[in-house]
């Protein structure tokens, strides 16, 4: 499963987080990242600065 890098928040609360292993679904305003069948996360969409898709390292 993928790995994303993601920022999220608003004025001088801004958190940057890596997920692996998580499927990121948008879905009525709202970005959830769920692991499994459980949603590890939901953000509204207006708070999400950033959300980029990490590839692999190799080596």
């Amino acid at each position: 499963m993928p790995t994303y890098r993601m920022v999220y928040g608003d004025g001088e609360q801004v958190v940057r987080e890596t997920f692996d292993d998580v499927v990121v679904e948008r879905e009525d305003g709202w970005t959830v990242l769920f692991r499994g069948n459980s949603a590890i996360l939901r953000v509204q969409d207006e708070h999400v600065q950033s959300l980029e898709r990490v590839e692999p390292q190799p080596g």
